[in-house]
């Protein structure tokens, strides 16, 4: 019965979005323009005339730079699903898990604040030192090289398929200690999470959805209890040993943050790279570039995290009053939705916006990986991913005039990601080192 009953709050909670945003998009209130428009980035440039704007249905939306950071540093902005105000609400926001389940995004330490944020991350940090870095990119290097190695020798690639998504994916796995013959089934759970970020599309899709988080996290609870006896050289027997002050980090803790780090860290790098690429061969001088000077590879990394925005938006409930540039104010409960992707084109902070230039000084300010309290626990290993996979695929492939696009590039579905589910191309002979 309680399957049931959720699969009805399920589906009336989509069936009731999609009706509304449809008839929101009609009256042209933001709720529904996000939701439907196919420019984003447009529309977020079209929001800017006012710091912030409300919709109908009582969410704020935000493209200003200042307001987005604002809201992203305060300790009064909680990551977590929004309480309900009403009926509506309820349904809109959906179904929750049964107390006794670990939500791979919930039980995370982005959905955590204040005291319990602050006692995990502590707890967690020591796992992604400096010494810990450099031990996770000697893995990022080998999987590189094994993955432009094994590239066909004539024909296409699918630098999504073949390149950008198997790496991250690789390494956390590898970070983790998933057992290689686990990996396809690994990698099966991660995709089928990642594509339902902002919502489940359909019943089906959102029964899909709950039975990877239940097999994901499942999986995790029994690997981390073999490491607890166990201990090996990965990140689930370091956080099961930390000890910092008598305090510990709960199995509940450790399943979240893991699972977590498998959705995010995947969905990031995998887009980052994919769309990255696509935008960097659109730029043939850039490309020529960034090729013969390695050095420049950061600031690719960097600018295109800006361009792109792999996370489009976010959202934040103020916990209590929150005082906005230019005199606003965010009052307690309300929720606001963070338009990253137009945050990262505003005219205030970077000139010229629209256009992708891997010289940018200040690219680096971009919101891309979050900012303050929230910000990305992962962003290191992101950007160390992307800089990896981009050295090598230059460097076994550095005659890039032969590059070329070599069939529809097919986007991923959903709106709060942006990235790409295949990117053919050629790209010429390969150098062997």
């Amino acid at each position: 019965m309680a399957d049931v009953m959720r699969d009805l709050h399920t589906g009336a909670s989509i069936g009731l979005f999609w009706a509304m945003t449809r008839a929101f998009s009609l009256i042209g209130d933001p709720a529904g323009e996000v939701e439907t428009t196919d420019d984003l980035v447009g529309l977020a440039h079209r929001f800017r005339e006012q710091p912030v704007v409300r919709s109908r249905g009582g969410f704020l939306y935000s493209s200003d730079y200042e307001v987005c950071s604002t809201v992203l540093r305060s300790a009064a902005a909680s990551a977590d699903v929004p309480e309900s105000r009403n009926l509506l609400e309820t349904i809109l926001i959906g179904p929750q898990l049964p107390p006794d389940r670990v939500d791979p995004l919930l039980d995370a330490i982005i959905a955590k604040d204040g005291d319990e944020h602050t006692r995990i991350r502590k707890l967690v940090q020591p796992a992604f030192t400096h010494r810990v870095m450099q031990s996770w990119r000697e893995a990022a290097e080998r999987v590189a090289e094994q993955l432009v190695d094994a590239f066909p020798r004539s024909g296409p690639v699918d630098l999504v398929r073949d390149w950008a998504a198997p790496l991250p994916m690789a390494v956390i796995c590898e970070i983790l200690g998933v057992p290689f013959t686990d990996r396809d089934t690994f990698t099966v759970w991660g995709n089928t999470l990642a594509s339902g970020l902002d919502r489940a599309r359909s019943i089906g899709h959102a029964r899909q959805m709950d039975a990877a988080a239940r097999d994901l996290t499942d999986y995790l609870a029994q690997l981390l209890d073999e490491r607890r006896r166990k201990p090996a050289d990965d990140l689930l027997s370091t956080l099961a040993a930390v000890e910092i002050d008598g305090d510990v980090l709960t199995d509940r803790d450790i399943i979240g943050t893991s699972s977590f780090l498998l959705i995010a860290g995947f969905e990031t790098t995998v887009n980052l790279l994919g769309a990255g690429t696509r935008v960097l061969m659109e730029h043939p001088d850039q490309l020529a570039e960034v090729a013969t000077q390695p050095d420049l590879i950061p600031a690719l990394t960097e600018e295109a995290l800006r361009y792109v925005s792999p996370v489009q938006y976010t959202f934040r409930m103020a916990l209590a009053d929150i005082e906005l540039p230019g005199g606003g104010q965010l009052d307690e409960r309300d929720t606001i939705v963070l338009l990253l992707a137009g945050a990262n084109r505003d005219p205030a902070v970077f000139t010229d916006p629209d256009r992708f230039d891997i010289h940018r000084e200040n690219a680096r300010r971009h919101l891309a990986l979050g900012f303050g309290v929230h910000h990305c626990l992962g962003a290191a290993l992101a950007r160390m991913e992307a800089e990896v996979a981009w050295r090598h695929l230059f460097a076994r492939f550095p005659d890039t005039t032969s590059w070329e696009i070599a069939g529809e590039p097919i986007p991923q579905p959903g709106r709060m990601i942006n990235g790409l589910r295949s990117l053919p191309v050629r790209l010429g002979a390969p150098v062997h080192a």
